[in-house]
């Protein structure tokens, strides 16, 4: 009887300590690209060179209007379109896979044709510096990058920001025992925790930029801050934008 018993329970308890657990799927995010003139937001058939940074996959595409690719993981891709008669337009960004949100993305082309102004001799001047490095620099120091410009309330890096970048990756091939952190600060507007993610974000957006430059991972750190260490108090639009920063703090030379 107590056999019988014991028989009658297993295989009552059999689907529940019995059953299988596949696997979990891994989430897939369909990410499309797009091109438009900046000019006349005309689509424009372009060629797509996509690169998965922490995947190291690469995707590419002849020339399309659309272009998609599917992400499984959250990570830092670097887009480059290009078209006849436009200027190649090269980006960074962070992509979250953390939902099943599929993605599209507009990337804007400049016309050739199109004038470019002339320079102030100021600016002239500055971008005559745009080549040099960084110097007297020492341990613990922190430099913040001016020209470092992104999408607002993004982690998009926006182009006119390479120069500046191009100057810190020349520095850092020239110095090859300088190690660096590359720190992202915010404002005290909106929610702690969103600044928090988005002074994290481009903060590693700008790594990985010196990264796919040729920087050693093992040389770059990156570290968001939020609105933690303000420079100067958040009481006026224009003190909340010397708050809205990124720096690069000399870990070891």
């Amino acid at each position: 009887m107590r056999l019988l018993l014991v028989l009658v329970l297993s295989f009552l308890l059999l689907p529940v300590y019995g059953q299988v657990v596949a696997p979990k799927k891994p989430q897939r995010t369909l990410f499309t690209l797009k091109a438009v003139d900046s000019r006349t937001s005309a689509t424009v058939s372009a060629q797509f060179s996509v690169t998965a940074i922490q995947a190291r996959k690469t995707y590419s595409s002849p020339r399309t209007t659309l272009f998609d690719f599917i992400l499984t993981q959250t990570d830092t891709i670097n887009v480059l379109a290009k078209a006849p008669g436009y200027f190649d337009a090269e980006e960074l960004m962070v992509v979250s896979c953390d939902t099943c949100h599929d993605y599209e993305y507009v990337i804007k082309l400049d016309p050739k044709a199109q004038k470019q102004p002339l320079l102030t001799p100021a600016k002239a001047s500055e971008t005559a510096k745009a080549d040099t490095v960084f110097r007297n620099l020492a341990i613990n120091q922190a430099i913040q990058l001016d020209n470092v410009y992104f999408e607002q309330s993004t982690y998009t890096l926006r182009p006119e920001s390479y120069p500046q970048l191009d100057k810190l990756v020349k520095t850092l091939r020239t110095s090859p025992q300088l190690i660096i952190l590359v720190a992202g600060h915010t404002d005290n507007v909106g929610d702690k925790r969103l600044n928090q993610a988005l002074s994290e974000n481009r903060a590693s957006v700008i790594r990985a930029y010196l990264m796919r430059h040729g920087i050693a991972e093992n040389r770059l750190q990156a570290h968001g801050f939020g609105d933690t260490q303000p420079v100067a108090p958040n009481d006026s639009e224009a003190n909340k934008q010397k708050n809205r920063r990124v720096e690069f703090v000399v870990l070891a030379m």
